[in-house]
């Protein structure tokens, strides 16, 4: 099994890489049978982005704002020079006016520095709900095309594809409403003082984002080609370090790294090819902006020595000449900007574009938070299964009807011959493989809800230490708490003997410990979840007898507290039991208590 662990920590993200089987590199589409999904990278875009809608707005404004107080700068800026210079020489600059031009000059910075600020928030909030989302998705889609998944692709689209909507949330997202209200500050102040002036502006405008769409398609084009070839490349590389040993032994390592090679060339070009599309679309927009403010130039240099006598230029002085010149570059520099950023734009529509082939609307709806499970519970709750059919296909269903009532205190064992379906019928329980029909309820709500232990069949390991691997599905848990699962499954003496303790390390493959200490580690993690809801899978497999002595010790001191549903050939554990499901001759079962 692929094991992509992930868990937040504080402001930071943690990520476990576990690799055991062969997969596939690219992920495909996992919405068919989705009651909706969206219908296209920009819807995605959209909802993201407006979930951040009030934050961007608000820096929107700043920039709006700071664009007003850069205009009275540069006026305030050009009358102290006009009357300094022209007015009263003798008299020098005006102090009055050259404190507003610094008071202006202030605010503009922290305006700036405000929107910087609120944008790049409304980012990081904008992909951690992506992120959540990804989780949402991975946890409601089948255990068996989780497993065809390549964790690198995974880790791809968690760390690169989602990252790649911050260029969209914090620069570009703003930038579209900057460059249209600023500009139409700057065009209000250049009209008051010059029509003509203003309309040789407003005419040279929509050049620019007329290159930039043109350019900017075929960038877009490049960025989808981009993230799927990155994606392609981390699962082939991954592929061959998972295999190292079998490279040896077959002698290829020449023929490997020649692989490696060309494929990273490949990629390295489509990068290049990107790159290139950018360069050529940043020199068309500045050419035509010089273009345009060299035009304003001459317009105003020949109005001033008389050479242009028709229209305003007659009115023209050199304080509303200057004024205009100064702002020329202004007016487009929202516009340079924007299309500048249209670049993220692309970006985000690529990775929008792969991402959209697992998301649903639906997985960035707010889920029940660890606060909220916790008030929920009860005395003695309550784990209702109504009339289940599981399998893998609505044509070859495994059981049907399937139902029980368990209360706190109680345990359902589920016994049968291998290759039955009980770790199935465990899956869909826990809603890691949906149920073809049928319902799984707690306390009267749907069990996804609720915080679920679960412990599968083969456990897992990360590449750690022993503190690590307890704390990968909770991370606030102490050291005391730790020290006393330990004890229970008599795993401590592992950590209190050794130098490091709880930072004794083990690789994730298992290194470092039996497989009967990796069964009861994977136990002690599933314990310190601390969950009213216990699924575990085969907990005494593969034990010696003391070692399943412990954990039966373990699970009766456990089961007053809990609903446990246990899945075992082990007749050891029907003492346990309060109902039994015998899955090896039965086709489909009612049993309520």
């Amino acid at each position: 099994m692929d094991l992509l662990g992930i868990s937040r920590q504080g402001e930071s993200w943690r990520i476990s890489l576990t690799v055991s089987s062969n997969h596939k590199t690219v992920i495909s589409d996992t919405r068919v049978g989705s009651a909706s999904h969206f219908s296209d990278a920009q819807h995605l875009l959209k909802v993201v982005s407006k979930k951040q809608s009030s934050k961007l707005f608000l820096a929107v404004g700043c920039a709006v704002l700071a664009t007003f107080c850069l205009t009275a700068q540069w006026y305030s800026l050009c009358y102290a020079l006009y009357l300094g210079v022209v007015i009263a020489p003798e008299s020098g600059l005006p102090v009055n006016w050259l404190c507003s031009v610094a008071g202006f000059m202030v605010a503009r910075v922290c305006l700036l520095r405000a929107q910087e600020q609120i944008s790049g928030a409304a980012s990081a909030a904008g992909r951690d709900s992506v992120r959540l989302a990804l989780l949402q998705s991975w946890q409601r889609q089948p255990v068996s095309l989780i497993q065809q998944y390549s964790p690198a692709a995974c880790a791809g689209q968690w760390l690169e594809d989602t990252e790649a909507f911050d260029g969209f949330l914090a620069r570009y997202w703003p930038q579209q409403y900057i460059s249209v209200f600023s500009t139409l500050i700057i065009l209000i102040a250049v009209y008051i003082h010059d029509w003509l002036a203003a309309l040789l502006l407003l005419l040279s405008a929509p050049l620019i984002p007329l290159f930039m769409v043109l350019v900017g398609k075929g960038a877009e084009q490049l960025n989808k080609n981009h993230f799927v070839s990155r994606q392609r490349l981390a699962g082939h590389f991954l592929d061959r370090i998972k295999n190292l040993t079998t490279i040896k032994r077959l002698n290829a390592e020449t023929q490997t790294l020649d692989e490696v090679a060309q494929r990273s060339d490949r990629y390295r070009d489509v990068v290049m090819k990107t790159l290139k599309i950018a360069f050529l679309s940043s020199a068309v927009l500045e050419f035509f902006s010089s273009v345009a403010i060299a035009s304003i130039a001459l317009y105003i240099g020949f109005s001033l020595l008389g050479a242009i006598s028709w229209g305003p230029s007659a009115e023209l002085t050199l304080l509303s000449g200057l004024f205009i010149l100064l702002l020329a570059p202004e007016f487009f520099q929202p516009l340079r900007t924007f299309a500048q950023f249209y670049h993220d734009k692309a970006a985000a529509l690529a990775s929008a574009g792969q991402l959209i082939l697992q998301l649903i609307p639906d997985d960035f709806n707010k889920v029940s938070s660890e606060s909220e499970l916790t008030s929920i519970r009860a005395s003695a709750s309550q784990l209702d299964i109504q009339r289940l059919t599981i399998g893998h296909s609505n044509h070859y269903p495994l059981y049907k009807n399937l139902s029980a009532r368990l209360r706190t205190g109680q345990c359902l064992l589920v016994s049968g011959r291998s290759g039955s379906g009980k770790s199935t019928l465990l899956q869909s329980i826990a809603g890691l493989l949906p149920p073809l029909s049928g319902d799984v309820l707690f306390n009267g709500q749907p069990l996804q809800q609720h915080a679920v232990a679960y412990l599968p069949q083969q456990p897992w390991i990360i590449n750690g230490s022993w503190g690590d691997n307890l704390k990968v599905l909770s991370p606030d848990v102490s050291e005391q708490d730790m020290l006393e699962a330990l004890a229970l499954l008599g795993l401590d003496s592992y950590v209190r003997g050794h130098p490091n303790g709880f930072g004794r390390l083990i690789d994730e493959q298992g290194g470092g410990i039996s497989g009967g200490q990796m069964q009861r580690l994977a136990l002690a993690r599933t314990l310190l979840i601390g969950s009213e809801i216990m699924l575990l899978d085969e907990p005494t497999a593969s034990l010696d007898p003391q070692s399943r002595d412990l954990v039966l010790s373990v699970l009766q001191k456990l089961k007053p507290s809990v609903v446990l549903i246990l899945v075992s050939h082990d007749p050891a554990l029907l003492t346990l039991a309060d109902e039994h499901w015998d899955l090896s001759s039965l086709e489909s079962l009612t049993i309520e208590k």
